[in-house]
C-alpha cells in the first residue's frame, strides 16, 4: 500500500481521513538581453545555442539547477492551508493604523 507524507510537517497523511495536496513548483532563471532585443536582426536560436555551449563548458554538476528545477511536494491540509496564505514565507508585517488626531 501506497502511504503519502507531508513534506513540510513529516505527518502521515491518510486518504481516508484528509485530502493530500501537491504542490508543484518550477523555477526558472530569466534570461534577459537588455537592451539588444530590440534588435530585429539578432539570431535567437543563435543566441540560446552559445548558452547552452557555455553550460557545458562549466565545471559545476550542479549548473544546470542554477537555470532550471522542478518541485513537487505533498501536504497535509493544515500545512497546506498555511502555505497558501505565505508561499513565498515572508515575514509577517504588522499594520498599525493611527487616527488623525
Amino acid at each position: 500500500m501506497i502511504h503519502h507524507t507531508c513534506d513540510r510537517c513529516t505527518k502521515i497523511i491518510d486518504p481516508d481521513l484528509e485530502l493530500r495536496y501537491v504542490v508543484r513548483i518550477e523555477i526558472q532563471a530569466s534570461m534577459e538581453c537588455g537592451d539588444s532585443c530590440d534588435d530585429q536582426e539578432s539570431d535567437h536560436l543563435l543566441d540560446l545555442e552559445e548558452i547552452f555551449e557555455r553550460l557545458e563548458d562549466e565545471d559545476s554538476p550542479n549548473v544546470g539547477e542554477d537555470v532550471y528545477q522542478r518541485r513537487k511536494f505533498d501536504m497535509c491540509s493544515a500545512c497546506y492551508h498555511e502555505y497558501k496564505k505565505n508561499p513565498l514565507a515572508r515575514e509577517n508585517q504588522l499594520h498599525f493604523g493611527f487616527s488623525e488626531n
